[in-house]
């Protein structure tokens, strides 16, 4: 059974100002959208938006009467009044967002081609950004449409970002992608642990090997980057919040055995020393 779109009906659209200039007219957005098998969307005249898709499952499209098969973690921008045509014979999750016609003062800044399915690299950002998106659009937040506007440049920066990374070498399925989600927070959240990728990987029932793998796909940043950075964040707040403990009793809440190695990874990521960050900190 095919279920067929052809006419939308959207709540009030959230108007963006972007230079001072109303650009942004965010008609409407979801993020991780799902549909039954057999959906199908036929627009042969398109919609007077543009429209911005992500797909996390696979789907067909057709294209200037082409067929083009797209595997997960494709994308489409469309124009205005350019048709639109796809179908998939599997349940789809997909993240989408209309903009009006003005956006395209916004979107000429950006190498982002246009009617054009796109594999850009690390798409994991997207269903982020979008549920944030439609978190605040459907909201009453005050100062909603600033925080819009700052999440849709953040989208369209990293998106040509994630284009001139090139095709994903790893596709993820939904499953994969909130397991990865889940154990990355547990790290960010716990840097006390003495994290390493073998124990990362046994809590996403994953080889070390396709752990990294995943991950990195996922995030743009290896497990290991991830674990370091969590543990020198938290020491910046342990290093003002007691001057009186040393740099070894740091360490060791941050579950290094060596004080030294603790003061060489900090000294990666920030640039200084442990004592020399607290020394300016609290003059």
């Amino acid at each position: 059974m095919f279920f067929c779109i052809r006419e939308l009906t959207f709540p009030p659209a959230k108007i963006i100002i972007y230079r001072g200039v109303i650009l942004m007219n965010i008609i409407s957005v979801r993020h991780d959208w799902p549909e039954k098998a057999g959906f199908l969307i036929s627009r042969p005249e398109g919609i007077e938006s543009y429209t911005f898709i992500h797909f996390l499952t696979p789907v067909t499209f057709k294209l200037e009467g082409r067929i083009v098969n797209a595997r997960p973690g494709a994308c489409i921008l469309y124009e205005p009044n350019t048709p639109q045509w796809f179908h998939s014979e599997r349940d789809v999750i997909h993240n989408w967002i209309h903009f009006g016609k003005d956006f395209a003062e916004v979107i000429r800044e950006y190498k982002i081609p246009l009617n054009t399915v796109l594999y850009p690299n690390n798409t994991a950002f997207i269903s982020d950004l979008f549920r944030k998106l439609e978190q605040e659009h459907f909201s009453e937040n005050p100062k909603r449409a600033r925080l819009m506007e700052s999440y849709t440049i953040e989208f369209l920066i990293r998106f040509e970002r994630a284009l001139a990374q090139g095709a994903p070498t790893v596709h993820l399925t939904r499953k994969e992608r909130d397991k990865m989600r889940s154990i990355r927070q547990e790290v960010l959240s716990t840097p006390e642990k003495r994290w390493n990728v073998g124990l990362m990987a046994e809590a996403a029932s994953l080889s070390p090997s396709r752990f990294h793998a995943v991950y990195k796909s996922a995030f743009g940043t290896s497990p290991m980057q991830d674990v370091i950075q969590s543990k020198v964040n938290y020491a910046c707040s342990l290093l003002l919040a007691d001057e009186n403990a040393t740099l070894q009793e740091i360490a060791e809440n941050l579950g290094y055995n060596d004080q030294y190695h603790f003061i060489r990874q900090f000294k990666a990521v920030m640039g200084e020393t442990p004592g020399a960050y607290r020394r300016k900190r609290k003059q």
